[in-house]
């Protein structure tokens, strides 16, 4: 049995917040429901090793969705920090922090998106291109997309077309929560049905190892 201890910060003081949160056990078919507050962590336990799917809120953050793979079935405690952005209320686009000319069936790299090697979890440095898309979504409001993840045909076909259509829904659900509607975004997962480039080398794979958006109404 693990004891998954949840705590929730400032990304930038790491201060210790209060929070609220709701997870989903994927494989157990379990939900948990709990608050923290500091010096006073969420706890709940693990039977065996799991998919979590972690929401977590908290007054003043923008609200965040984390998928996390725990692999310890004997791990006496597994503590897991939530990183939270603080909403800045005059955080206005700049001139170039948007997509121009976006045209039905155009297709865009994100290439500034970044997850764990064989992992679904964003990675904060994705933050600033994903902005860049939710400024766009924000200026043109007739703007309907579909985000699309691929991978390269390393590995099992069914493990990388579950990563690649994870890692679509993480980047929907992270514009959603900053108030993109849901009826904008499709999101969907190709595994390395859709090659950019042939699998015959690693400067090529890793082209195939992407994910974009194409424009479906503007």
């Amino acid at each position: 049995m693990t004891e998954f201890v949840l705590k929730a910060l400032d990304e930038q003081t790491k201060a210790e917040l209060s929070a609220t949160y709701r997870i989903k056990v994927t494989r157990s078919k379990r939900e948990f429901n709990g608050q923290s507050s500091p010096g006073r962590p969420f706890v709940f336990s693990l039977g065996k090793t799991d998919t979590l799917i972690i929401n977590t809120t908290a007054e003043g953050y923008y609200p965040m969705e984390e998928v996390l793979l725990v692999p310890c079935d004997t791990c006496a405690n597994y503590e897991h920090l939530a990183l939270m952005e603080k909403i800045e209320s005059e955080k206005a686009a700049q001139p170039d922090s948007i997509f121009r000319n976006l045209k039905v069936n155009d297709k865009i790299r994100l290439d500034n998106v970044y997850f764990d090697q064989s992992s679904y979890v964003l990675r904060k440095e994705s933050y600033p291109q994903l902005d860049k898309l939710l400024n766009t979504l924000n200026s043109y409001p007739k703007l309907v997309i579909e985000i699309a993840g691929h991978t390269d045909n390393v590995g099992d076909r069914r493990l990388n077309q579950s990563l690649s259509e994870n890692r679509a829904r993480v980047i929907t659900n992270y514009l959603i929560q900053r108030g993109v509607a849901a009826r904008r975004l499709q999101y969907q997962g190709y595994g390395d049905t859709r090659p950019a480039a042939p699998n015959d080398n690693e400067a090529n794979k890793k082209k195939n190892r992407r994910v974009e958006f194409t424009v479906l109404a503007n």
